[in-house]
């Protein structure tokens, strides 16, 4: 089933980006602020934080960013699964000969 999840996964994301500029746009971002604050890779990542972190003004700012994009990023993916899965069904159904 962890197979489907991830070939779904890279459909989406594949379509997003051939069709979508604002898609683009926010991944390019995420990128730029990942590789200039790298204390927001181990955020985007998951990995456990074992230390207090002081950041700057200019940090937090990048933070704040960053995660308003992830937020927009995951808003376009949510409605283009929501849509491939629309599509699948008619596909099904099409096949079944209920359309």
């Amino acid at each position: 089933m962890n197979a489907v999840f991830e070939q779904v996964e890279k459909q989406c994301e594949e379509e997003l980006e051939r069709e979508s500029e604002t898609y683009r746009k926010i991944i390019r971002e995420e990128h730029t602020l990942l590789n200039q604050y790298p204390f927001l890779s181990t955020l985007a990542d998951g990995e456990e934080i074992t230390e207090s972190m002081e950041l700057t003004m200019e940090e937090l700012k990048a933070l704040s960013r960053f995660l308003a994009l992830e937020d927009d990023r995951r808003g376009i993916e949510a409605v283009k699964y929501f849509l491939l899965g629309g599509r699948c069904a008619l596909e099904m159904m099409e096949l079944l000969g209920i359309v």
